[in-house]
């Protein structure tokens, strides 16, 4: 196999490393708190190398891995046969991280493995095996493959929680006042409030990728234009997003309010159907029209999308068309969802939390047009494999 990201390659040496305590970090944070498994294994943060703009399509990265124990003079056992049982220990890791490689290169330096002896560190003595090596084993572009399929649909919202999540410290965590889109609209999300800033999360997620939480109490966003496009969003459109909706909660996932009351061009929302939840996509015209179709398993990370065409709402979940939702009430015409207010995520109004959503969000896609099933499915796939859906 081979490896797209660093943060693949970091799970990898986690998961060969079976004999003590895992860390990826720095060497001040060896028994810290006294509290480690040895024997331990320290990935510091490697070195890169980014490849030629032509030919070489590869980027190369160095590592600096410690494997430490504690020594202690009077322990049984000499100093040279408990560094030698360390090192092995050291280059069997080693020797199974290369093997989940089909291609691959590994180089190591001439010192590239070195013994410390006694080394004192917060008041214990360790020793640890030193190995340095270099990669070559990464495909490296620009602009991926996958990233490249949702470019050419000219997305007018793009919100991905692993790039462009703009956060600051309040209460003890870190919150988000600004989620970068990355269509290259500008039509970015924030939040000014503190109290009503969601937490951005990166540790023990599921798939490991960030997400945005928000906590179905005060947590909402609205976006910094009140007209994504000129004109404002189509009646025919297409919205994809992943993330987790709480089990235990009602809310407004995405909506465009008419005014301050709660009365809205368009919401999207997620109401609990036992371990489902079901997707209202919402009309305010001349009459109140909505389309309701059901979609998703509450208890693990969904992609869900749909798109608007003529009268008919298509539902997809995890790649699957799952069901139409027709309103014979709408019109087919060039009617728009306005400009007078912005976008909201996470209520159903852009200056409060009202209807407000509880769950994990970790991608949004907003297109103005309608795609194919087919289309669809080729997004669905692509969100599949990055999120390990």
């Amino acid at each position: 196999m081979s490896f797209n990201k660093l943060r693949e390659l970091r799970d990898r040496f986690e998961q060969q490393w079976i004999n003590g305590g895992f860390i990826f970090g720095y060497e001040n944070e060896i028994n810290e708190n006294h509290n480690n498994d040895y024997p331990l294994l320290v990935v510091l943060p490697p070195t890169s190398e980014l490849p030629a703009t032509e030919g070489d399509v590869q980027e190369e990265y160095t590592f600096e891995c410690l494997i430490v124990k504690p020594y202690y003079q009077n322990q049984t056992g000499s100093l040279d046969v408990v560094f030698s049982l360390l090192e092995q220990e050291g280059l069997t890791w080693l020797q199974r991280v290369l093997d989940s490689y089909t291609n691959k290169e590994v180089i190591l330096s001439p010192d590239s493995i070195s013994v410390e002896r006694e080394k004192e560190l917060y008041n214990d003595k360790l020793i640890q095996v030193r190995l340095t090596f270099t990669l070559n084993a990464f495909s490296h572009s620009l602009l991926s493959i996958d990233e490249a399929l949702i470019s050419s649909f000219s997305p007018k919202v793009w919100l991905k929680a692993d790039m462009g999540v703009k956060t600051q410290f309040f209460g003890g965590n870190e919150v988000v006042n600004k989620w970068l889109d990355q269509s290259g609209n500008g039509n970015h999300f924030e939040q000014t409030v503190n109290l009503n800033r969601p937490i951005y999360r990166y540790e023990n997620t599921s798939n490991s990728y960030p997400y945005i939480d928000f906590d179905g109490t005060s947590d909402y966003m609205a976006c910094v234009n009140n007209s994504i496009v000129s004109g404002g969003l189509n009646r025919e459109h297409t919205v994809i997003f992943v993330a987790l909706p709480d089990l235990a909660q009602n809310g407004s996932i995405l909506s465009k309010d008419i005014n301050l009351t709660g009365n809205y061009r368009f919401n999207l929302s997620s109401a609990t159907t036992g371990s489902a939840y079901a997707i209202s996509h919402n009309v305010f015209d001349d009459d109140n029209d909505r389309i309701n179709a059901l979609t998703g398993n509450k208890t693990a990370t969904t992609i869900t999308g749909y798109y608007l065409n003529n009268k008919t709402v298509h539902m997809f979940q995890d790649g699957v068309h799952i069901q139409n939702a027709t309103n014979s009430s709408f019109d087919h015409d060039d009617w728009k969802f306005g400009t007078s207010q912005p976008l909201s995520l996470g209520s159903d109004r852009h200056n409060s939390a009202n209807d407000p959503f509880k769950g994990q969000m970790q991608e949004l896609i907003i297109l103005n047009s309608k795609v194919s099933d087919e289309e669809m499915i080729a997004i669905h796939q692509y969100l599949k494999h990055k999120y390990k859906i």
